[in-house]
């Protein structure tokens, strides 16, 4: 029988009106299926995907209301079965001496020392390297063969002034030399003739002036006659007599000049003989090559049986006597190194004053590789500038420390140590250590008081810290009932807090020698403190480190750990804000609110300060008091038990 066909008139007639549930009358799969085109497609969708599929619309119900009404079930009974943490009783204020001094936060402070604690000076150290004081260079001054070379004419050998090192054949300078002993020797008798004839033309001149006067008083006589006793002839005759004898006596006379004039002539070549004389010695003498200094040989350069020209450099020797080290310094090195100078008015003013360096007392320190421990040292003295100006690659300044005795050396190894090194010698790469002596005041502050940026904590003692304020004392009285603490304590608690918080407190405690958490008020004693500020400084400048053996913090004395050298900072402090005998903070702190805050530290450091420019009404008592937020109460409570 053939199905009967709906149309979509008849099926939307016969739908019916009463609301039903998705099980009541509904068509079968199949008939649901066999029509699907006449369905209307204004119908909702997921009412007809629920009507089509009973257990989707269950697990919509569980996932959507059940599960999650059940969750929070669970949370409120959880809630209700755990209950609600109490926050604990706040301690009443204690607002006497000993709860107001363990309010302030412990710390560890020094004393800045001076350099003369330390029995020692300030100390630059720079490196260097040894070089020679000086380096000879033996040159040949005649020209031959070489015929002698000593054994100690080798390169590293040691030789003294004076040493014979080599000989050049003298046979051509000693000929020359007996040549121009002989012909000195002819010169000589040369002068010895010349002396004989001038004796002889001396004598000769006594007769004919003799005769001179002879005819002369001839010739007054014959005038003397009455006339007609003596003719005219007579008279001429004796006068021609006497002009003879003069002209003999100034013949004898120019000879005798002219014999003083050739012996001045033989004068001079006797002396030109012995000038070639003592020049042939010298070069006689020169044949044999000495050592002119005490030192080793660097080099040697001519042989045996070698012909060598004048000039020509055979033998270096290196002065062993004194040795240089070549370094060089920093600008703010010379800085203190020129500091020991004296620049009053009343110092001597000299041209070359820009120019001259302070002669400053070194150590020069070479240490051996591989052997830890082994140093020697050497007295020195900072000399000059190497030059002048500063080395463009480096921008530093070239020095000379001169060490005067290379031979005398220091060291800690003992007898040992004469096994290794006992004098300086070139190459050595060393230490120097400048013992500067500046007129600018340095202090002396431990490695663990310095802070970055050039700053140091000062603990200064004041016990205005420990002091109320009239409102803060009122507010205490009002507030004991319930225990809130007065502003100051809340201060103190807020610092001692921070410092805990920072992972230092602690350390501090122990360093310190402080109570512990367990202990309560009545076991502190207040007397085995101090209280003060910690206030900041700035303007310190390191100017070298110090490291001093068997220097220690006092708390660290007892401790087997601690036993090493300490390390401390000789500082500039800019206007003297920080003189010797200021205690300085060692210990960590944490975090320091402003430029102040209280503080304590233990009576049995020492008690020794100096008048400080700061004084105590500079910093009030709880003149800014912070009022604690509600979690700094309860880290308050807790820093408090």
């Amino acid at each position: 029988m053939a199905s009967p066909t709906l149309s979509k008139s008849s099926l939307t007639k016969s739908t019916p009106t009463a609301p039903s549930t998705a099980t009541d009358d509904a068509p079968p799969a199949s008939a649901v299926a066999s029509t699907p085109s006449t369905v209307s497609p204004m119908t909702s969708e997921p009412k007809d995907k629920l009507a089509g599929k009973p257990h989707a619309h269950a697990s919509w119900w569980l996932f959507n209301l059940i599960i999650p009404f059940a969750i929070v079930v669970a949370a409120v009974v959880t809630v209700w079965w755990l209950g609600k943490v109490e926050p604990a009783q706040r301690p009443p204020a204690d607002a006497s001496r000993a709860g107001r001094m363990k309010l302030l936060t412990p710390i560890r402070a020094e004393q800045i020392k001076s350099m003369s604690d330390f029995n020692q000076r300030l100390q630059l150290q720079v490196d260097g390297t040894v070089v020679p004081f000086r380096e000879v260079r033996i040159a040949t001054e005649v020209a031959g063969q070489i015929v002698f070379k000593s054994d100690k004419c080798e390169a590293g050998a040691f030789v003294k002034k004076g040493d014979l090192l080599m000989r050049i054949d003298p046979t051509d300078y000693e000929l020359e030399v007996a040549r121009l002993t002989r012909l000195k020797e002819q010169e000589y008798e040369a002068l010895g003739e010349v002396d004989q004839e001038m004796a002889n033309a001396k004598r000769l001149i006594e007769v004919a002036t003799q005769d001179e006067t002879l005819q002369q008083r001839e010739v007054d006589r014959l005038k003397s006659l009455p006339d007609g006793f003596a003719s005219e002839g007579e008279i001429d005759k004796a006068k021609r007599a006497a002009l003879q004898s003069t002209q003999q006596r100034v013949g004898y006379e120019n000879q005798l000049d002219l014999l003083r004039k050739r012996r001045s002539r033989l004068e001079a070549s006797e002396r030109l003989a012995a000038a070639q004389l003592n020049t042939a010695n010298v070069n006689l003498e020169r044949t044999e090559i000495r050592s002119p200094i005490d030192g080793v040989i660097v080099n040697e350069d001519a042989e045996l049986n070698t012909f060598v020209a004048r000039g020509n450099t055979i033998v270096t020797i290196e002065d062993t006597t004194k040795v240089e080290v070549a370094t060089s310094l920093r600008m703010d090195q010379l800085y203190w190194v020129l500091d020991q100078a004296d620049r009053s008015s009343t110092a001597p003013q000299t041209d070359s004053r820009g120019y001259d360096i302070p002669e400053t007392a070194a150590i020069v320190e070479f240490e051996i590789s591989g052997r830890e421990g082994k140093v020697y040292r050497w007295d020195g003295r900072l000399m000059s500038y190497d030059g002048i100006g500063l080395d463009p690659a480096t921008r530093t300044v070239p020095v000379r420390i001169l060490v005067d005795d290379p031979k005398a050396f220091r060291t800690q190894g003992g007898a040992a140590a004469l096994s290794g090194p006992t004098t300086l010698v070139r190459g050595m790469y060393v230490t120097v250590k400048l013992l500067i002596e500046p007129k600018t005041p340095l202090v002396v502050i431990p490695a663990e008081a310095m802070k970055p940026g050039n700053r140091a904590w000062e603990f200064v003692p004041d016990e205005s810290v420990l002091q109320l304020p009239p409102s803060a004392a009122t507010a205490s009285d009002e507030l004991g009932v319930d225990g809130d603490p007065t502003p100051t304590m809340i201060v103190s608690q807020v610092n001692a807090v921070e410092g805990e918080a920072g992972g230092t407190q602690p350390s501090q405690e122990q360093s310190s020698g402080a109570t512990t958490s367990s202990e309560t008020a009545n076991a502190f004693n207040p007397s085995q403190w101090r209280a003060g500020r910690i206030v900041n400084r700035d303007s310190i400048f390191p100017v070298e480190s110090l490291s001093v053996e068997g220097v220690f913090a006092e708390s660290d004395q007892d401790n087997p750990l601690q036993n090493r050298d300490r390390k401390w900072w000789v500082c500039e402090v800019q206007n003297q804000t920080m003189k010797v005998g200021a205690y300085v903070v060692v210990s960590p702190v944490g975090v320091v609110d402003g430029d102040t805050m209280p503080a304590r530290m233990p009576a049995q450091m020492p008690t020794s300060m100096p008048a400080h420019e700061e004084t105590t009404a500079q910093y009030p008592a709880a003149a800014n008091p912070v009022i604690a937020t509600d979690g700094q109460r309860e880290a308050n409570k807790e820093a408090v038990k």
